[in-house]
């Protein structure tokens, strides 16, 4: 009799075991390459990597592998009145891509996304400059930092913008005069623009 009960408890035992790996298995997150995308014509569960939270004090960024063409989501929570400061995202040469002003005194909370792409106002023409590590620190407390990496494969159908270079426009109004006629908007004509 206590042997009979020993093996059903086995099998009982083994069984439980196995639909719980099972479970696992099926509920995993299945993360394919942009190739098998591609092959499979879009019927894949998922291309992109799954939320991985990366967080330093009242800094938060969603994940912490991103394809390129993929954007970047930040959200600095809970800060006090005092809480006044930037956050500064470095690509991996070490170039300033984007900086967070936050101010706790205005807003506890902070939310912004970006992504990552060519620039020529920073001089990244090449997707390469923009995959690897990135850095993201709060300016002045250099000695804590958060990490995330680009990776070389381009979010599907999001490559043409990592053929050629941008041109974004950065207008800074507190600088005092008027924009040269070499700085001004394409299509602009010195002399056609209407007076401030």
């Amino acid at each position: 009799m206590n042997r009979n009960v020993g093996i059903a408890t086995g099998i009982g035992i083994a069984v439980i075991l196995g639909v719980i790996v099972f479970q696992v298995n099926e509920t995993m997150w299945q993360q394919v390459s942009v190739e098998e995308y591609y092959e499979k014509g879009g019927k894949v569960a998922s291309v992109v990597y799954p939320d991985n939270p990366q967080i330093l004090g009242p800094l938060q960024i969603n994940k912490d592998k991103y394809l390129l063409g993929e954007h970047v989501y930040v959200v600095i929570k809970d800060l006090r009145p005092q809480d006044k400061g930037h956050v500064d995202f470095y690509t991996p040469e070490g170039k300033l891509y984007d900086t967070i002003a936050f101010n706790g005194d205005v807003r506890d909370f902070h939310k912004k996304y970006f992504k990552p792409q060519l620039l020529l106002s920073k001089n990244l023409c090449e997707k390469e400059q923009l995959v690897g590590e990135w850095t993201v620190m709060f300016r002045g407390y250099e000695m804590s930092k958060i990490y995330f990496e680009m990776l070389p494969d381009i979010l599907p159908n999001h490559e043409s913008y990592f053929v050629e270079c941008s041109v974004a426009y950065e207008l800074d109004p507190t600088l005092p005069g008027e924009m040269p006629a070499s700085q001004k908007f394409p299509g602009s004509t010195p002399g056609t623009d209407p007076d401030p």
